[in-house]
């Protein structure tokens, strides 16, 4: 029976550790996703840089294209952050429910454990002491 909850508490530790990993690969992707959002607002920095820099003019007319598409990117950013953040959220109550599951099974482990130990700690006792009670009696009988 003890190697059946072994068997389970190893399927929970795989379970925790794979939930673990695919939360792991969303926080990549959210750590993407914020460079990515940085690197447009560079972008648009330069930009601005260049337009009002250019004495053509030139800039400064394609720079309407410019920001109608960085408007466009920032909302696809946006929503993309907030469906992230909720896959998220939703994967770190996977982790956490998993993980519970996990320590319920080590923790019924831990008390098979102990009980296996206290029974033999009983048995070695009550043979210890019917040891010392046929000592006893020899030495009273000699």
């Amino acid at each position: 029976m003890a190697q059946d909850i072994s068997a389970l508490i190893r399927l929970k530790k795989f379970t925790v550790d794979e939930e673990r990993r695919k939360l792991g690969e969303l926080l990549g992707h959210e750590a993407e996703l914020t460079r990515r959002e940085q690197a447009l607002e560079a972008g648009v920095k330069r930009e601005q840089a260049l337009a009002s820099a250019d004495p053509t003019g030139i800039c400064a007319q394609s720079y309407g294209r410019f920001a109608e598409s960085v408007v466009r990117d920032r909302a696809r950013m946006r929503d993309a952050r907030a469906k992230l953040e909720a896959a998220i959220a939703r994967q770190q109550d996977v982790v956490a429910e998993a993980y519970r599951e996990f320590k319920t099974v080590e923790i019924l482990q831990q008390n098979r454990d102990r009980r296996t130990a206290l029974e033999l700690s009983r048995k070695e006792q009550i043979a210890m002491d019917e040891i010392a009670a046929n000592n006893h009696r020899r030495r009273q009988v000699a």
